[in-house]
């Protein structure tokens, strides 16, 4: 068998893998060795599958096929109570994963990161697919020891579950898929699978398929009696095109082996990058089916193995609760049998003959719950309890065995002796189906690293409606940016997180956890109360069932910050502050909102119960902030019908605010002229009287000149924070245009 290739004296080779031939032996060769681990998976999936202890055509041969011969599933009900506690804490949370983002300040990440959680988790809930492959992977683990998940394409945020018998790794690989130097998983196509891929075949040469090796493995997998693959490729093509599952199902299938390995380390990718090729395990082994070099920058894109432990450090020491167990129940299946046969035996009437002609002239006659027995027989006394003692003794002690080794999936509550107290039950019961803390945290730490890789792909900015799986990864782009998240802050990822649950797979110990919060829920926060009897409410019918018992009237967090912005800026309005628009502003809340704050001082102008003066200055600065947000407003052409009647509101408010500049300037003139009629009147007074007049004249003069000079100042000042605002507004969109265009150019 060749080897991975080294570093040659003249530098590092082009890939380490480069011969076909040398690569199918290498499979060939790791196939072999997996041969005893391969019968040792036989036997675990034939205990838990219900295979018979015993083989029946032997007990026939031998006159033996009265004996009892039952499997009693034990094993099968120890893994459905694993694959439960697994399954649990995947799948018992409000969101699969939490996607951490860090954009802006710290509302702004907490909102984006949100929306991002959400998305994502619909989408993934959305592929009918997902649930299935989680259940496989962890039947995989739990059984054998691994469970792996493999993404085949390079930008499909999918991926496949195989099974634990097709993952092959080189013998002393490590628990760890990141040290790993290559790995093989053994797959099988369809023949009208496989011609999906080449049929483009520009597309599919580009991808990396050899199209001459695939129309050579199509065409050996034809049926004997359609040539066999004798025929020309164009028939087996139109045959395939023109009913390809009729068609396909009449062929074998195409064996292949994916082979993924890790190359040198070079500049581009320090740590060495992952290849894969594609072999036919039935080829004559001269051409890859498939090869690209340097597919993937690291493990996590291609593989994730679902390690149900780490064994001693290498890959091939993991072993599943299969193994654990196979032994132990397998003895067990046998005692069980043993004790019917021992009971039945023990239990039957045995009637022994005086003598051989006795055997001749048997005739027992049954009257009723009598039988009468003719002479020359004798009745044996037999005791069935010391026959009995040995092998219930021996099952006993292989059951306290199990629970030695197992208890953490399943208790047997009917311990004997005094009757439990219901404390006691619910101790041994919150037990069931725990996992271990070291075996939780490691289980959710390899679906961090999955789930975050499935984001990754996800947010690919180059995908492409055509790709696999590219339409609902645009979908949940799309949505996250129509919901306010900008493009730009997808990849700043803090953490892409596997949601915790409490109880560790026990749904009675994550009842006792909420039970025991909700004993304290008076001393929580608001948000912490509400979340608290959520997950009470979902520990005990689930989260499906949430919404049914605690409806929460739909919330818009988004609507809530925007229209508790407009209302601060209201406010801001009655201090003589001009606010500009800023980017991130849902204008048509902030709109409404200030259209409706400008009404309301209009009406209590109108009613008298307002300064007119300070009124319309008012009206003025919100007529004009609102006239911006218009601005925004008509460049979205679905917006057309609601800017109508926006402006129909508008030019009543401004008009309403001019009429009121009129009536403030008006009353300012009626004092001044009334001054005038006094102090015209005050040339017969007393001095003092006079003086006094002269006073209040100036008073009232210089109040009103101060009033007037407020208004003018004020005026001015907002025509230069207007125009302020414009040449900072062009200065930013100047900047964000540079921007962009050399984060264009870097791509």
């Amino acid at each position: 068998m060749k080897e991975l290739e080294n570093i040659s004296e003249s530098g590092t080779p082009e890939s380490r893998l480069s011969d076909p031939k040398s690569v199918k032996d290498m499979v060939n060769n790791m196939v072999q060795a997996d041969e005893k681990r391969a019968q040792v998976r036989s036997r675990v999936k034939g205990l838990v599958d219900g295979n018979a202890p015993y083989s029946s055509s032997e007990l026939r041969r031998t006159g033996q096929s009265y004996r009892a011969n039952i499997n009693w599933r034990e094993s099968e009900s120890f893994l459905t109570m694993g694959m439960s506690a697994f399954f649990d804490v995947f799948s018992e949370v409000p969101h699969y994963a939490t996607v951490r983002i860090n954009h802006g300040d710290a509302n702004d990440s907490e909102k984006y990161s949100r929306i991002i959680t959400e998305e994502f988790d619909r989408m993934q809930k959305k592929d009918g697919s997902f649930d299935y492959l989680m259940q496989l992977s962890q039947h995989e683990m739990v059984l054998y020891g691994t469970g792996p998940l493999v993404f085949e394409d390079k930008t499909d945020w999918r991926c496949k579950p195989v099974k634990s018998a097709d993952l092959l790794v080189p013998d002393g690989s490590k628990s760890n898929v990141s040290d790993w130097s290559m790995c093989v998983v053994r797959s099988t196509y369809q023949v009208h699978e496989l011609f999906s891929y080449i049929k483009d075949e520009e597309a599919a040469l580009a991808m990396g398929w050899d199209i001459a090796s695939a129309k050579k493995a199509i065409m050996s997998a034809a049926p004997k009696g359609d040539g066999g693959g004798n025929k020309s490729w164009e028939y087996y093509q139109q045959e395939i095109r023109n009913n390809d599952l009729t068609y396909s199902s009449k062929c074998s299938v195409v064996e292949v082996a994916h082979v993924f390995y890790k190359e040198f380390p070079t500049e581009d990718h320090p740590e060495g990058a992952i290849s894969h090729c594609i072999i036919d395990e039935r080829g004559d082994g001269q051409k890859f089916l498939f090869r690209k070099i340097n597919r993937y920058a690291k493990w996590s894109e291609a593989v994730h193995c679902m390690y149900y432990d780490k064994g001693d450090g290498s890959h091939h020491s993991v072993k599943g609760m299969g193994i654990k167990m196979y032994a132990a129940l397998e003895m067990k299946n046998r005692l069980k049998c043993s004790l019917v046969d021992a009971a039945l035996t023990r239990t039957a009437i045995h009637i022994q003959p005086d003598s051989p002609n006795d055997l001749n002239r048997t005739n027992v006659v049954q009257m009723g719950p009598y039988a009468i027995i003719p002479p020359g027989y004798s009745v044996q006394q037999t005791s069935a309890g010391g026959v009995l003692d040995a092998p219930m003794a021996v099952e006993k002690e292989l059951e306290g065995l199990m629970q030695s080794n197992l208890s953490q999936y399943r208790q047997n509550l009917d311990k004997g002796g005094n009757p439990r107290t219901a404390t006691e039950i619910d101790a041994i019961v919150s037990q069931q189906s725990v996992l271990g803390k070291t075996q939780l945290n490691r289980y959710y730490s390899q679906l961090d690293s999955f789930f975050s890789e499935r984001y990754n792909r996800a947010i690919n900015p180059d995908l492409t409606p055509d790709m696999a799986g590219a339409v609902e990864a645009l979908t949940f782009q799309k949505t996250c940016i129509d919901r306010g998240v900008p493009r730009a802050c997808f990849d700043k990822i803090d953490y892409v997180q596997a949601t915790r649950t409490a109880g560790r797979g026990s749904a009675m110990e994550r009842r006792a956890i909420m039970g025991q919060l909700m004993g304290i829920i008076e001393m929580l926060p608001e948000t912490g109360r509400k979340h608290v009897l959520e997950d009470h409410i979902a520990s005990m019918a689930g989260y499906h069932s949430l919404e049914r018992y605690y409806p929460v009237p739909e919330e818009d967090i988004d609507m809530q910050e925007q229209q508790q912005e407009a209302a601060r800026e209201n406010a801001l309005f009655k201090t003589g502050a001009n606010i500009p628009v800023a980017g991130g502003d849902s204008h048509v809340i902030h709109t409404e909102s200030h259209i409706q704050a400008a009404a309301e001082a209009a009406m209590a102008a109108q009613q008298g119960t307002g300064n007119p003066a300070e009124i319309a200055n008012y009206l003025a600065l919100v007529v004009r902030h609102t006239a911006d947000h218009m601005d925004q407003l008509s460049k979205d052409s679905t917006r057309q019908g609601v800017i109508k009647g926006f402006n129909q509101q508008l030019q009543q408010l401004a008009q309403i605010a001019q009429q009121l500049g009129k009536q403030a300037a008006a009353e300012i003139q009626q004092q001044q002229q009334a001054a005038a009629e006094m102090q015209q009147l005050q040339g017969g007074m007393d001095p003092k009287d006079q003086l006094a007049s002269a006073k209040m004249e100036r008073d009232e003069a210089r109040k009103d000149a101060k009033t007037m000079n407020d208004m003018e100042r004020k005026s001015q000042k907002t025509e230069q924070d207007l125009r302020l605002k414009d040449a900072k507004t062009a200065q930013k969109m100047a900047l964000e245009d540079v921007n962009n265009a050399n984060t264009i150019g870097q791509r």
